[in-house]
């Protein structure tokens, strides 16, 4: 993984498809073994923003292709 830029809280970054998938992974693998609880205490998200980034994922791994 690279970051190719930093501006302010984004970053550009460049990954292999074998980093994307553990990011999507984890995704998958955090909405599974955490409560509705503790996902916002481990991520920082809620769960239904947790959600959304997954099908964000899968959109994107359908799009250019990328299989688990």
């Amino acid at each position: 993984m690279n970051i190719l830029e930093k501006q302010n809280n984004l970053l550009n970054v460049q990954m292999s498809e074998r980093e994307f998938n553990l990011i999507r992974e984890l995704e998958s693998a955090v909405l599974v073994s955490c409560s509705i609880n503790e996902i916002p205490t481990l991520t920082g998200w809620t769960r239904e923003e947790l959600l959304e980034f997954g099908v964000m994922l899968s959109e994107l791994a359908e799009k250019y292709n990328i299989n688990l």
